[in-house]
């Protein structure tokens, strides 16, 4: 069910506002614009999008949301995405709105004869984030089971994703853009943060994405795609499956990403947006660089108010890592303060 704003009846609205509530009781809100999404929907959609994309679509259930990537057939990152079913024979799918008109022409070259069709381009997905409190339904599920958890808002999504430990409890909701526009207006006195606090959170959670200037640069282990479940390796094949499963099973991994902090004054969206790509050096009088800026975020208060210093996930050498006196753009630029990542790369070593 679509409804506009200007159509949507009052009832609509605390419905869909208290079925929220139920779940995450908001506290700050921001419109997601950097996001967008499809769905691919038919007979053979499930079939079609697990020969194309990295995670099993099976966890993708009704219940549960998951992280997923599309490789080049050399194993490289195109792009990466949220990944949900909307219905039995659809699934819905949340990427970067930078790169959706890309990936969904190249995703169409191979539909071939599949009964399978994506939304049109004037029907993309929208989205907003919310931070707050577990409310009565999601504090029925253990804290450590809730990331990926995800709720039908009567035609909307609610996608629970790990908390952050500054702003709290968070969740994306995608919807068309006028269930968006209702939703936001059932939560008008909720306020409204930059969009890059959801970015730090991110940031913070470890959870990569691949934007236009980062595209087919990472391997999935390489931003540790896999240690977010973003990778199934007991599915069938999809394009650079052969390459991502020897980087897993044969030698030793020897580039993985890490957290840390940079203090930088002017911490602009223009000047944090440019950042991911950006060369990372080792000050021990190396020659070349030894990683680059994954994601990237001004670190924000506890009310979603920026500070001046900017949390990184960046892919480096695991060497470099663990040597240490890591700088940004050249190996005399400004120095990288380690941070301590959500989960354990350990298995790298």
């Amino acid at each position: 069910m679509e409804i506009s704003l200007c159509a949507a009846p009052s009832r609509y609205i605390k419905a869909m506002t208290s079925a929220l509530s139920s779940l995450i009781r908001p506290r700050l809100l921001a419109m997601l614009g950097r996001f967008s999404g499809f769905v691919v929907r038919g007979p053979d959609a499930k079939a079609f999008l697990q020969g194309q994309l990295t995670n099993d679509i099976a966890h993708a259930n009704g219940t549960h949301h998951q992280r997923t990537g599309y490789c080049t057939p050399k194993g490289r990152l195109l792009t990466t995405m949220l990944q949900w079913r909307v219905a039995d024979d659809a699934y819905g799918h949340l990427l970067p709105s930078e790169s959706a008109e890309r990936i969904t022409k190249r995703l169409k070259m191979y539909l071939l004869r599949s009964k399978a069709g994506f939304s049109p381009a004037d029907e993309s997905l929208a989205a907003l984030g919310i931070w707050g409190e577990a409310g009565e339904r999601l504090a029925a599920t253990p804290a450590a089971n809730r990331d990926g958890l995800a709720f039908d808002l009567d035609g909307a999504w609610l996608l629970v994703d790990a908390p952050c430990p500054v702003l709290g409890e968070r969740a994306w909701i995608v919807g068309s853009p006028s269930q968006i526009e209702s939703i936001m207006h059932g939560l008008n006195n909720v306020p409204r943060i930059n969009e890059s606090a959801w970015l730090f959170s991110e940031v913070q959670a470890a959870k990569p994405w691949v934007w236009e200037s980062t595209q087919e640069r990472f391997v999935p282990q390489m931003v540790n795609f896999e240690l977010v479940n973003g990778v199934s390796f007991s599915k069938g094949c999809y394009p650079g499956q052969e390459v991502v499963a020897r980087s897993q099973y044969l030698g030793k991994l020897k580039r993985r990403s890490y957290r840390a902090d940079i203090a930088l004054t002017d911490t602009s969206d223009a000047v944090i947006s440019a950042l991911p790509g950006q060369d990372i050096w080792s000050g021990a009088g190396a020659t070349e660089p030894c990683g680059q800026v994954v994601n990237a975020a001004a670190w924000v208060s506890d009310q979603g108010d920026p500070l001046p210093k900017v949390a990184l996930l960046i892919e480096t050498t695991i060497e470099a890592w663990e040597t240490g006196n890591l700088r940004l753009g050249s190996v005399d630029g400004p120095t990288l303060n380690p941070a301590a990542l959500p989960y354990s790369v350990a298995q790298a070593a």
